[in-house]
């Protein structure tokens, strides 16, 4: 069982039924409808093993724990990583991290599980138990180091927890500790400065540091924060669970999550970036197992997304770009960055708002990548991937320009939410002017009617009736007369204007008229008011 030869058997050797399957699937997941209990799946939980002590990444992707799967029954780190939709098999930490110097419960990990954090007594160290790194190389932990003063001290610092970005930690700093326990804690935040390096640390304000306050879990939001103390209100016993939020630089009031707090000791929890489930052991059948608890919506903290992406040329190799996300509803620039030399990059999204993910290259002759991000309805998926081609522009290349939109009911474009996305397209044709292209509205949702019956139908077309009539002349004679009459229709297709206004900006911005033109049209597919669409694209035409 798990990845050590000492007793017993290898998880490998075990018989997991189908229902054990079904429950590693779903671990992590929505893949069931908001149970409110979910046991982790038996790759993990074992009769005859206990588990305590978990710490999930964000990104749901890489797992640490204690078990007792030792020659000795000791307690022992181990660590899992998910392939596909199942946890590999667990291993023990290597002897470079793992000792009997460690605070035991001590670990954490960085949003996408590729740092490890502990705390441990091994030397160099600056005080007593210190908080040190581990990263990740593919097949195994590096060589760990010392996060150093200001963070450690000569006091005992534990519990480290990340928000998503990296440039802030939580932890525990305490008077006493050894490698079971820890007493009069209080827990700390520290900021990396635009140098990189990491600040001074500050403590919490006292209504959360109220004389025991330990293992601080940041959650992916960044703003809500889980924690234990036995010397807060609405405690059921020993440590209890508590949470804070973050709002305009002020920490709420501690709330107990009575959901999970028992008579005994409650700590040591932690919660994926979807934020809908707390995962902490539990007294199982035989052993203490790992079990998921769903949150109640009013504690439940924002779901983050993980944007996991690549940039890469035209022959898959990795390409220099620049890298923003940009709320749409507040206009507020929530990353900017470049991708790492191998092209990668990671980013996180807040749900209940919609971004503009854009990726541009160092030189405008070159493709551009952008599309919008719609967390406003749930579930929001728990990773996103992209893979961004930036190369030299041809005739073919199409690009969706999700992020042109139009005022309500009219054709005039809204400047404010669509001047990136023009821009992006300005500079593609203007640094291209040996090409043609081509910007197409299709707009999808076509409804007519006789009478203007909604405020969407603001366009009007006049139809001329020709019809003749019997009438009788002053002589009393019958004759036929010709008259003409005139109608008008209502509707709600504003295309032929909308791409008229695109291409006019082009021109603003130094398109020639003879580089850039317009394509308008409109289905009548039948779909409701709120799923009707404008759908702006450019193509390259000819070169």
């Amino acid at each position: 069982m798990y990845g050590i030869t000492p007793r017993v058997m290898n998880w490998k050797q075990k018989v997991v039924t189908l229902c054990a399957a079904f429950l590693s699937l779903c671990s992590f997941s929505d893949g069931w409808a908001q149970a409110k209990v979910r046991k982790m799946s038996t790759i993990i939980n074992h009769p005859s093993l206990n588990i305590y002590a978990p710490y999930v990444s964000a990104d749901a992707n890489a797992l640490v724990f204690l078990s007792d799967n030792a020659e000795d029954h000791a307690l022992t780190p181990f660590f899992t990583f998910r392939k596909s939709n199942d946890w590999e098999e667990p291993q023990v930490l290597p002897k470079t991290i793992n000792t009997r110097l460690n605070f035991l419960r001590g670990f954490g990990l960085t949003a996408d599980g590729g740092t490890l954090l502990f705390s441990t007594l091994k030397s160099p160290g600056v005080g007593g138990f210190d908080i040190w790194t581990s990263d990740w190389k593919g097949t195994v932990w590096a060589n760990p180091a010392n996060l150093g003063a200001p963070i450690n001290s000569r006091a005992h610092e534990a519990c480290p927890s990340m928000t998503p970005d990296g440039k802030t930690m939580y932890f525990m700093r305490c008077d006493k500790m050894d490698q079971y326990r820890a007493e009069s804690c209080k827990i700390f935040r520290v900021d990396k400065k635009s140098n990189g390096m990491w600040g001074d640390p500050v403590e919490l304000p006292a209504h959360i540091n109220s004389g025991n306050s330990q293992a601080p879990r940041i959650m992916a939001d960044a703003r809500t924060l889980i924690f234990s103390s036995d010397k807060l209100a609405g405690s059921k016993g020993g440590m209890d669970l508590y949470m804070t939020r973050l709002s305009n630089g002020t920490w709420s009031a501690p709330v107990p999550l009575d959901f999970v707090n028992t008579e005994k000791d409650d700590e040591y929890v932690s919660v994926t970036g979807l934020g809908r489930y707390l995962l902490r052991d539990s007294p199982g059948a035989r052993k203490n197992e790992l079990v998921e608890y769903l949150i109640p919506q009013e504690l439940r903290p924002k779901g983050m997304m993980k944007v996991d992406g690549k940039v890469v040329n035209q022959d898959g190799q990795p390409l220099p770009a620049y890298i923003s996300l940009v709320n749409t509803n507040t206009g507020e620039r929530i990353y900017n960055g470049r991708p790492n030399s191998d092209g990668t990059f990671l980013l996180y999204a807040m749900e209940g708002e919609r971004y503009e993910l854009s990726i541009d290259p160092e030189h405008g002759d070159k493709t551009f990548y952008s599309r919008v991000l719609d967390l406003t309805r749930e579930p929001i998926p728990q990773v996103e991937k992209v893979r961004a081609v930036l190369k030299p522009v041809s005739a073919g290349d199409e690009f969706v320009l999700s992020g042109i939109t139009f005022h309500e009911y009219s054709s005039d474009i809204n400047i404010e939410a669509s001047q990136r996305e023009l821009q992006r397209l300005a500079r593609l044709v203007t640094s291209n002017p040996d090409l043609r292209f081509e910007v197409e509205v299709l707009f999808e949702g076509y409804q007519e009617d006789s009478v203007q019956s909604n405020p969407d139908l603001t366009e009007m077309v006049y139809d001329t009736v020709h019809w003749k009539y019997i009438d009788i002349d002053t002589l009393g004679q019958l004759y036929e007369r010709d008259t003409v009459s005139l109608k008008v229709r209502y509707h709600n297709d504003r295309s032929f204007q909308q791409v008229q206004s695109i291409v006019s900006y082009l021109i603003s911005k130094g398109a020639t008229e003879g580089s850039v033109s317009g394509l308008a049209s409109a289905t009548s597919a039948a779909v409701l008011p709120q799923n009707r669409k404008t759908i702006v694209r450019a193509r390259v035409v000819s070169m």
